[in-house]
């Protein structure tokens, strides 16, 4: 299974039983507290997109206090609806250890129901991401931006 450069972001949601990722967009996306709360993303092998960051899922009435706490996160060009945060920002690194920080808090600001979806990912699948993230991280090291 392929494996994101960022999973990084995702450790402090590890262990907590109403997480889990899936495959979104060619990106993986992580759920928490019963909502989608963002996607890694990096460019595709067919070159439809060239991103490589984070989408940041929210309310468009939110993006203004969530960008007044982290001016880093700016509307995206193609998906308007959520903010996103290039890992060749120079500040990408601080503003994803600290809206990761607030996602695992619950801060309601951040995180989409998605219609239709059936939320609430069960142990075991909240226990196999967790087991994912902590086996692709290398032992006291973070992967961190583009290479």
């Amino acid at each position: 299974m392929k494996t994101f450069d960022n999973e990084w972001i995702l450790e402090p949601f590890a262990g907590r039983p109403t997480f889990f990722t899936k495959r979104m967009f060619g990106g993986l996306a992580a759920y928490l507290h019963e909502r989608q709360m963002l996607v890694l993303v990096e460019p595709t092998k067919t070159g439809r997109w060239k991103w490589h960051g984070v989408l940041i899922c929210t309310d468009r009435e939110q993006h203004a206090a969530i960008r007044a706490d982290f001016p880093a996160l700016m509307p995206h060009g193609v998906l308007g609806k959520w903010l996103y945060i290039d890992t060749a920002h120079g500040d990408f690194e601080a503003t994803m250890e600290s809206v990761a920080g607030r996602m695992v808090r619950n801060d309601r600001r951040f995180g989409i129901v998605p219609a239709g979806a059936r939320l609430g990912g069960t142990r075991s699948r909240a226990a196999n991401a967790s087991r994912r993230v902590s086996a692709n991280r290398a032992p006291g090291r973070r992967t961190r931006g583009c290479s």
